[in-house]
């Protein structure tokens, strides 16, 4: 009995040691496999940032223990893009300057193993140098640029923190010099971020606090916001880079009136984003802004808006030609200016836009309209709306006044700008062979109102622009061109107008019944002429119309023959 217990108690020993020895193998290589994985991840990442184009990585050092290891690295900007930047601030400021613009050196702290519940933890700083950062303006209180701290998961997911910290700008000398005094002060709250490998997909989210500039000629104070970033490479290309900023409210309060005005905007928010196809070539750009609540006080100028948006969108077609829209819309808007009549609308609206319309032309199309605009001065409120567009442009054309811009700026050099001079030449007869061709010219239903009188007008012309401009009926009247013109004006309208212009003339000299008496003189001794000559038409109902047409090398007037109009010009 007691040589079997110690049989079976020695069989365990053996048991023990034996699978201690594997444990104790897969304990002491996960660490040091783990790692392994970590430094590749790593290496990974920075060949992702160098993919870029127009930043460099530089002197990277990566020293691994079992557990632990410690990297640094530097980024710099592209040596080409760097002195160009120079040369550009060179020659615009005449400025000199030591050293390269800028160089951020990044330390890492990285904890791996199967003890940390991840791949591996990591924390870092990151210190910025360069005459950017040394001359241009200077970073106080803390030598760090950033600092942060994050986990790389299982998945291989990163995911980290910004540490908040107080951050202290103040202009450098070379600003000093140029009499560019300032200082900032504000509160980073901190902020997250994450990057997928798997998916090439970065985001970040930072947040400000309290934050102020002070510069000579005024105080500028903000509340905080929120900037959201985010960044997509799939299989190392860069697609898409997107950013929004949401602004608490912030304001401008002036040292010195003559220079800055008074001002303050209750929130705003930016979205931008950038496209790139699938070469990573920069391709699309969407741009949205949004403010609510400005108010901006001057001596010789006050202005209100309850709202604004707007909108900007480029995208590029083929090689090197670029397409878009620009929109600007205003609500609730009060302007008073010292010496001029000032004005109120409800809402006004801009929007001009190049499109394209077919595989050989384009268009240029533009949008004016405004409701409720009330001049200071006027009795009645007006709205109006014009919407057209200029077409049947060569797309061809256009394409070699972009390449000839994009071979402008290669061959760009300033200590030879001269240079540029028969590439200029270039660009102004492609402009010229652009604008010679037939084009289309449509004005859609546009419309006029002061109160309740309004005018509506609607043009459509496929003309030679040179047939336009020597309005030359041996021209105008070939058979290719085609012209559909028509104008209603209200009676009122035309009664109200001159009634306004002879107020406005008299200043309050005439009473209303003389100022309505002399309005209706005048607009009788003005229609009455055209009346007799067929060039407009009285209606049954009173407003007064125009129709011109123009096809097949015949023109008509209000449906008569128009040949003589063309000779009274």
């Amino acid at each position: 009995m007691g040589n079997g217990q110690k049989r079976q108690g020695s069989f365990l020993k053996r048991l023990l040691v034996i699978g201690a020895g594997p444990v104790l193998v897969v304990g002491l290589g996960v660490p040091y496999w783990l790692g392994q994985q970590v430094e590749k991840h790593y290496a990974d990442y920075l060949q992702q940032l160098q993919r870029f184009g127009y930043i460099q990585v530089e002197n990277l050092v990566y020293e691994r223990d079992w557990f632990q290891a410690s990297a640094s690295y530097e980024l710099i900007i592209e040596p080409e893009l760097a002195q160009a930047y120079e040369r550009l601030l060179g020659a615009e400021m005449g400025l000199s300057f030591d050293g390269e613009p800028l160089r951020i050196v990044v330390n890492d702290r990285i904890t791996h193993g199967p003890f940390v519940g991840a791949l591996a933890t990591f924390e870092g700083r990151a210190e910025a140098s360069g005459w950017l950062f040394e001359q241009a303006i200077h970073l106080e209180e803390d030598e760090d640029f950033a600092r942060y701290a994050g986990r790389v998961g299982f998945d291989q997911v990163v995911e980290g923190e910004w540490e908040p910290m107080a951050v202290t700008l103040a202009s450098g000398p070379l600003l000093n010099d140029l009499g560019v005094e300032m200082r900032y002060q504000g509160e980073y709250l901190g902020g997250e971020f994450r990057y997928d490998s798997s998916s090439g997909e970065y985001r970040s989210t930072n947040r400000l606090g309290q934050s102020r500039l002070v510069e000579p000629s005024a105080v500028h104070t903000f509340e905080g916001s929120t900037t959201d970033l985010v960044i997509s490479f799939p299989q190392g290309v860069l697609r898409e880079i997107a950013l929004r900023s949401d602004d608490a409210p912030m304001s401008t309060e002036s040292r010195d009136l003559q220079e800055v005005g008074n001002s303050r905007i209750e929130g705003q928010s930016v979205e931008v984003k950038l496209l790139f196809d699938e070469q990573g070539r920069f391709a699309d750009l969407v741009a949205h802004l949004e403010m609510q609540g400005f108010e901006s006080e001057a001596p010789d100028l006050y202005l209100t808006m309850d709202g604004l948006a707007a909108d900007f969108t480029a995208t590029r077609h083929g090689d090197s030609s670029w397409y878009g829209q620009l929109g600007l819309s205003l609500d609730g808007l009060t302007v008073r200016e010292q010496y001029s009549p000032g004005f109120t609308a409800q809402s006004a609206t801009v929007r001009l836009g190049l499109e394209p319309e077919s595989e050989a032309h384009f268009q240029l199309a533009q949008l004016w309209a405004a409701e409720g605009l009330q001049i200071q001065g006027l009795e009645e409120s007006i709205t109006f709306h014009v919407e057209s567009s200029y077409g049947k442009l060569s797309r061809t054309e256009y394409d070699t006044l972009w390449s000839l811009i994009y071979e402008a700026i290669a061959s760009f050099q300033w200590d030879d700008p001269e240079a540029l001079l028969p590439i200029f030449e270039r660009m102004e007869e492609a402009g010229e062979a652009l604008m010679a061709g037939r084009s289309v010219l449509a004005i859609k239903p546009a419309s006029f109102s002061m109160g309740d009188a309004d005018i509506e007008l609607a043009l459509e012309a496929d003309l030679l622009l040179q047939d336009i401009a020597g309005f030359d009926d041996s021209f105008l009247l070939d058979a290719e061109n085609r012209l559909d013109l028509s104008v209603e004006a209200s009676a009122m309208l035309l009664h109200r107008v001159a009634r306004e212009v002879l107020r406005q003339q008299y200043n309050g000299m005439l009473s209303g019944n003389e100022l309505d008496a002399m309005a209706k003189e005048v607009v009788a001794g003005s229609v009455e002429p055209m009346l007799e000559m067929g060039v407009v038409r009285r209606e049954q109902d009173g407003s007064y119309t125009l129709k011109v047409q123009l096809q097949d090398g015949q023109l008509l007037v209000n449906g008569e023959p128009g040949e003589w109009l063309l000779e009274q010009f």
